[in-house]
């Protein structure tokens, strides 16, 4: 660490430890929970946050008051549209008048919404973060490139950012330019630094770099973390080629937090099971899935007791699975493939995984893509390309087709440029039929 870098890092502890130490305690908390994850006291310890706040949510909340909560299965699914519509019934009687904070989601798919958290989850999260950026090579002090749609979120007053050195980019002006700018920055900047954004950001980088033949780029960068959309593994071979750091791809949400990350040159994600309790349940009810099959993600939140989220839908899909690793056997995630609803099905039924994308990637005159599904059997691909030109056209449909079905109607749009929504995150696969 650089002189600067460490008086960040250490005054940030010095404020914790004045404060009571509480982030400090959560993190070494979370550090022993994800990394001795076999051992009896750890599975008890974490029993006892699951109970805990099962018997909080009963004892406290009109919503839960009726439920026996010696089973997490006594418990209903609910999803954002339940908690929304219900949350006054949700929210702890006993938290009314506590301080809180509350966290918004974008809307990105959806009407966005706000829950609250109490202080003990914001610092809990706070220490989620801390310990699964160290994982990826980012520690604190060292400056962050935050690449996101800033106009829809608060930004840190000058004196937070100086305090956690964070420089933010904002997603709605990755042009030529503004990459070229700060690449420029990047290389010109001597501070050991990490960057987190939306995954297709690192995508349009990547693609820029491309297009000018780019050199390695050498420029102490520690950590790249993508967050809240698929990250591509081709963007993450040419982040390697450019930066010569392992990207990883991080899985949270606003409404609760970090749920699972990968670990560097690896392609599952180690769940946070010190902060959440997670199940797969089958697509057409609320039963668990065998390991290794495909279905929802449904999280229990184990800390925010002003708002309980209680089996809460994510609204992704998934695989969770047994992995040996260092000699410890974790149950991971294996797939996240992001929301139900921008999942295709093929023209017999079949549920595809957005791996079907890395087929275009292979096509290096497709600068952007994007897959919308319009019926059971109609495939809208919408295309960027140089001039609108693409010579490979019926051998992209006849390779498609390998997936979609060969009675598949693909049809092909040009486009100058694949929108991004209004949260800044690019849809890479749009489900607009229900089957």
């Amino acid at each position: 660490m650089r002189v600067n870098e460490k008086i960040r890092n250490i005054s940030f502890w010095i404020v914790d430890f004045v404060s009571g130490g509480k982030i400090r305690r959560h993190y070494l908390d979370i550090k022993d929970s994800i990394e001795n994850p076999s051992k009896k006291p750890i599975i008890d310890k974490q029993s006892k946050f699951l109970q805990d706040v099962l018997n909080h949510a009963v004892t406290s909340t009109v919503f839960y008051k009726d439920i026996i909560p010696e089973n997490l299965e006594n418990f209903p699914v609910v999803n954002k549209e339940i908690v929304r519509s219900s949350y006054q019934k949700i929210q702890s009687q006993k938290h009314k008048n506590s301080k809180k904070i509350g966290v918004s989601t974008s809307g990105s798919t959806g009407a966005s919404f706000t829950v609250y958290q109490d202080i003990n989850k914001k610092t809990r999260n706070t220490a989620d973060i801390i310990y699964f950026s160290e994982l990826c090579g980012f520690n604190i002090g060292y400056k962050l490139f935050y690449l996101r749609f800033w106009n829809m979120f608060k930004k840190k007053n000058k004196l937070a950012s100086f305090f956690q050195n964070i420089t933010p980019i904002d997603v709605f002006d990755l042009s030529s330019d503004s990459i070229k700018d700060l690449v420029n920055v990047l290389k010109n900047d001597k501070s050991n630094k990490g960057m987190l954004g939306y995954a297709s950001s690192f995508d349009k980088i990547c693609k820029y770099l491309d297009t000018i033949n780019s050199t390695p780029i050498h420029c102490k960068l520690r950590s790249v973390i993508g967050m809240s959309e698929r990250l591509d593994p081709l963007t993450k071979k040419s982040m390697k080629k450019y930066f010569d750091v392992d990207m990883v791809s991080r899985y949270s949400n606003a409404e609760n937090g970090m749920i699972a990350q990968q670990p560097s040159q690896k392609e599952y994600f180690i769940i946070n099971w010190a902060s959440y309790y997670v199940e797969i349940l089958d697509f057409n009810n609320d039963t668990r899935v065998t390991p290794g099959t495909f279905g929802r993600i449904v999280i229990t939140d184990l800390f925010n007791y002003d708002t309980p989220m209680i089996r809460y839908d994510t609204g992704d899909i998934g695989i969770m699975n047994y992995i040996e690793d260092d000699n410890i056997t974790r149950l991971v995630l294996t797939k996240v493939e992001g929301r139900k609803m921008d999942m295709i099905r093929s023209t017999s039924g079949e549920i595809l995984s957005t791996s079907i994308l890395l087929v275009i990637n292979k096509y290096k005159e497709v600068k952007q893509r994007q897959i919308i599904q319009k019926t059971a059997d109609q495939y809208l691909i919408k295309l960027k390309t140089e001039n609108n030109v693409f010579e490979k056209e019926n051998e992209f449909i006849k390779e498609f087709k390998e997936y979609l079905g060969e009675d598949a109607l693909i049809k092909l749009e040009y486009v100058s440029e694949i929108p991004l929504l209004n949260s800044g995150k690019q849809r890479a696969i749009i489900n607009e039929f229900s089957a």
